[in-house]
């Protein structure tokens, strides 16, 4: 149990680093992009799918990546990190007691 527990807050823990990496790469200018306020990440994606330099584009693409980070955000604290309350098993909880009815 509790090294299931490291092993999540581990995977957990490297999730977030990578979506922090890709969010660095995503803000931070590149040097070798030709325009000046072109990211590291634009220009991988531009030159691996051959786009043409837009700044249109270069939002849609920002963007497109900004929502997919967060949700792989969400879904990390949601899933993985999750605070779960174990519930007590049938056999180890007394029943619950039946209400009983009085007639005078």
């Amino acid at each position: 149990m509790l090294m299931r527990r490291a092993l999540r807050i581990m995977l957990g823990a490297a999730v977030v680093a990578l979506v922090l990496h890709a969010a660095d790469l995503a803000t931070r200018d590149c040097r070798l992009a030709p325009y000046l306020y072109d990211d590291c990440m634009w220009v991988g994606i531009r030159m691996h799918l051959g786009l043409p330099a837009g700044r249109f584009l270069r939002v849609g693409v920002l963007e497109a990546v900004g929502i997919v980070l967060a949700l792989i955000l969400y879904f990390t604290f949601q899933y993985i990190l999750a605070c779960r309350k174990e519930t007590p098993n049938a056999s180890h909880s007394p029943p619950a007691p039946l209400p009983t009815m009085r007639t005078k």
